[in-house]
């Protein structure tokens, strides 16, 4: 799924691969697939995707280990592994509930992963977006609030000041795009706001500081293809917090139908989505092209 079949360089063997067998390429399909990534929210959604290829039914996977010592339950023999992508390593292997047994009830907060309190939202909002916040100058990014008119929610584009730095931890950063949000909004709306812009910044179309951070992607001329990937990425990241991000409505023309979905490659919007999430959850480490210095 590319703009440009002859970009090979752009082009991921993953959306090469659906391409050349139609996967995913109907709208009907496509929203199958980010429904089932959304019940795999403590998986990453590469490997959420990866699962889905391998066992769509899937209810929920865990290592033998984890079945036997966290849920008191074993793998049947007959069994086959299911094989995710492990981080700094090659591979791990896991299996779905189908394949265990056991006596003991399974664990209803497993089985229903959105059962949130309404009133947890804002606050597990709030918290995601400090945190993101917080971050984005590991990426070359600086972050605003402005006070614009209601129908702008924010915007994210190159930054145009020479020498702008700003601190993250021990590292002077260089800032290459400047991240604007309507102050105006309430936190819900700025947190779906930001993860948006940054949906576009991750899926490249604003070129890249690095193409081992992000691919530069920035010749894709269609508005089409850049606000579906950039709504996809926040439906999928919002949708694992179980945030109605209003996302799916944008998407509900393509989504609902059979009908061939524009030309996007699901291969960054899964990186993109993956990436924003690895910022919530956690440190990420300063892009090494973007250090101007490191202060004693």
């Amino acid at each position: 799924m590319v703009e440009n079949t002859s970009r090979k360089k752009e082009q991921g063997e993953l959306d090469e691969l659906f391409e050349r067998v139609g996967m995913y390429s109907k709208g009907k399909d496509l929203h199958e697939l980010f429904k089932f990534i959304r019940k795999f929210r403590k998986m990453a959604p590469y490997n959420a995707m990866l699962l889905h290829i391998q066992r769509p039914g899937s209810i929920y996977v865990a290592s033998a280990d984890d079945w036997e010592t966290r849920f008191n339950r074993s793998v049947k023999p007959e069994a086959r592994p299911l094989v995710l992508l492990k981080p700094f390593g090659p591979v791990k292997f896991v299996f779905d509930v189908q394949d265990t047994e056991g006596t003991e009830p399974f664990p209803e907060e497993i089985l229903e992963p959105f059962k949130i309190p309404d009133e947890e939202h804002a606050e597990e909002c709030g918290n995601a977006l400090n945190k993101l916040i917080s971050r984005l100058a590991a990426d070359g990014i600086s972050y605003h609030e402005s006070n614009d008119g209601s129908a702008s929610a924010g915007r994210i584009q190159r930054a145009d000041i020479m020498n702008h730095r700003k601190q993250y931890g021990k590292f002077m950063m260089n800032i290459k795009y400047n991240l604007i949000v309507n102050q105006n909004l309430g936190v819900m709306e700025r947190f779906v706001t930001v993860i948006h812009e940054l949906g576009h910044l991750f899926c490249g179309h604003l070129g890249t500081p690095d193409e081992n951070r992000w691919i530069d992607r920035s010749c894709i001329e269609s508005r089409t293809i850049r606000e579906f990937e950039a709504e996809s990425v926040s439906w999928l990241v919002c949708a694992r917090m179980g945030i109605d991000s209003k996302s799916e409505k944008y998407l509900s023309g393509y989504l609902e139908e059979k009908v061939p979905i524009p030309q996007i490659s699901l291969d960054q919007v899964l990186k993109a989505a993956g990436m924003i999430e690895a910022r919530i959850n956690g440190y990420v480490s300063p892009c090494k092209k973007l250090i101007y210095s490191i202060l004693k």
